[in-house]
Parts: C-alpha cells; structure tokens; sequence
C-alpha cells in the first residue's frame, strides 16, 4: 500500500471480491427462482388462459428476463462501489498506523494516530497511541539512564585521575591513604557497575527493586574527601 492514496490491493482487494461474491450468490439464487420455478408458474397459466406455450416463453423472456439482467448488472456494480467505499474505510486507519509506526521506528516518539469511527477503529488507535505513549517514556528514561550512568562514571574516573597526576606532580606523595583513596575510587567503580548489572536484572519481568537507608551525611564527607587530592591538584 502506497503512502498518502487508497488502493485497491490485499485487504482492501478482499474485501471488495468478497462483497462481489456475496452479490453474485444472491443473485443466483433469486435468478433460480425467477427463471425456473417463476417462469414455469408464469407458462403454466398463460397456457391455462389459452396463450400458446411459445408465445408465453417468449412474453416472459421480453418482459422479465431483460429487467432481470439489467438489475443483476446494476447490483453488482453497487456491490462493487460500495465495497471498495467499505474497504477504504477500513483500511486507511490501517494505512495511517503504518506510516505513525513508520516515523516512530524513525525517531518521532511523538507521533500519534488520529481517532475515529467506529468504535472499533477508536479502540486500536487509543491501544496504539497508549503504545507509543510508552515507548516515548521508555526511550526518556533510557536517555536519562544514559546520562546519569555517565556522571556516575565520570566522577571517580576524575578522582582517579587528580589522584595520579597529584602523584606524578608530587603535589601529594605516595602514602597508605592515598593508595587507599585509589583503592576506594576503584572499589566505588566496582559497585557502580555492579549497580548497573542489579538495575539490568531489576528491570527483568517479576523482579522488584529492594530499596535501602543511605547516610547522606556520611556519603557527602566521604566525596568531599575522594575529591580532595583533585582539587589541590587544581589549586581549588
């Protein structure tokens, strides 16, 4: 299906055949009835009523069997045009959802399909807006994730960092602490990638996340000391 235009192909195709079909076993069957079993009635009394048998057939074919053509004709063409009305009903929303799909695999989460009749219609385009809703809040938290992970890392990337150019410097020399202080950003490495692996099997279906008490003040006098050495590094 081609962006933008109905056409007549796959569900739509169908749809209309189906209609032409249902239209043409209608027919037949009226057909049968008109021109076997009302035709047999029609000659019989016409020959009880003293017409000849030729000429009642033949007054039956001119007056019924021609309308009976005309009408077959005009009721498929009806049939046909009102199938292919239905199935461009039908079939847009679905041509609308591939396009909304199509920019959304692109990177516009803010698409969105537009609501319409029938109810039925309504309900995919809400379910497939919900959907969408969702993937823009999952690709939101992805980026913030991103972002946050990354300052994590920086952080006692950085530390490191003033550590070894303190040491290389001599603006601090080498000693227990400091080595500790190294020990302790790698150890602080150590636990922000182990974090990272919990919050990857947190995120796994039927997994709930523990949470636990953090001594903040503990937390900033411990920062405030790994990031001593860089910033008198730094003459901070």
């Amino acid at each position: 299906m081609n962006r933008g235009r109905f056409v007549i192909g796959g569900l739509a195709l169908r749809i209309t055949l189906l209609s032409v079909l249902v239209t043409v076993c209608a027919v037949s069957v009226i057909g049968f009835g008109v021109l076997v079993v009302a035709q047999s009635v029609f000659n019989r009394l016409m020959v009880q009523a003293g017409t000849p048998a030729a000429e009642a057939h033949a007054m039956f074919d001119h007056g019924v069997l021609g309308i009976f053509v005309i009408a077959t004709a005009i009721a498929i063409a009806v049939s046909g045009v009102l199938a292919v009305v239905l199935a461009a009903r039908f079939t847009r929303p679905l041509q609308e959802m591939a396009r909304v799909a199509r920019r959304i695999a692109d990177g516009d989460y803010e698409a969105r399909m537009v609501r319409r009749q029938p109810e039925e219609i309504e309900a995919l385009a809400d379910a497939f807006n919900q959907m969408a809703r969702s993937l823009s809040e999952q690709e939101q938290g992805r980026r913030e994730f991103i972002a946050n992970a990354a300052h994590e890392l920086r952080t006692p990337l950085t530390n490191l960092q003033g550590y070894l150019e303190a040491l290389r410097d001599g603006v601090i020399a080498p000693s227990p602490e400091v080595f500790a202080s190294l020990r302790e950003e790698a150890e602080r490495l150590l636990r922000l990638s182990r974090s990272l692996d919990a919050l990857t099997e947190s995120a796994a279906p039927g997994r709930s996340v523990v949470r636990q008490d953090v001594d903040l003040t503990q937390a900033v006098a411990s920062a405030c000391e790994l990031l001593r050495p860089a910033f008198e590094a730094r003459g901070i």
